[in-house]
């Protein structure tokens, strides 16, 4: 199972991380002014992370391709 690591964008806490299995993002979303980007999970769940959309996307790109070689050997 491939995961991503993203940073939580949570204002009044400190920073931390979460990991997301990629095949539980059904959505990912860039958020108004720069606040970072909604990801919306299949139970409904919205995380907001401060990693740029742009980002997100390639690396959720790279590791599909990534798991997509490991499935092919």
């Amino acid at each position: 199972m491939a995961f991503v690591v993203l940073h939580l964008d949570e204002p009044g806490r400190s920073a931390s991380r979460i990991a997301i299995a990629i095949h539980h993002i059904i959505s990912v979303r860039e958020v108004a002014d720069d606040a970072g980007t909604e990801i919306k999970l299949t139970d409904g769940t919205l995380v907001n992370v401060t990693e740029p959309f742009k980002i997100i996307m390639g690396d959720l790109a790279r590791v599909a391709v990534s798991s997509g070689a490991h499935e092919q050997t």
